[in-house]
């Protein structure tokens, strides 16, 4: 796998936890290709910011309307910039 950024990461996180129902940490890391301890740093980080939430009692991780419109804009992003064309500079 090639190296991701943290960016990256953060939308591979959101992708993983966009589910009406939630999803537990294990289908996240998973989806993400991250271990635990890599995951629980992210989800630290994404839980400060509000782009995710932990519903305590189910134990389930959703993404949150800040974290859909990080999404959104990642994905417009990754529109604008073609990364399969190499530019000669």
């Amino acid at each position: 796998m090639k190296y991701r950024s943290r960016t990256d990461i953060f939308a591979s996180i959101l992708q993983s936890a966009n589910s009406n129902k939630g999803v537990g940490i294990t289908t996240i890391m998973y989806k993400s290709f991250l271990s635990h301890y890599q995951l629980k740093k992210y989800l630290s980080i994404m839980l400060e910011n509000g782009l995710i939430k932990l519903e305590e009692e189910e134990h389930l991780y959703r993404i949150t309307e800040k974290g859909l419109r990080f999404l959104q804009l990642f994905s417009n992003i990754n529109e604008l910039i073609d990364t399969t064309k190499e530019y000669n500079v």
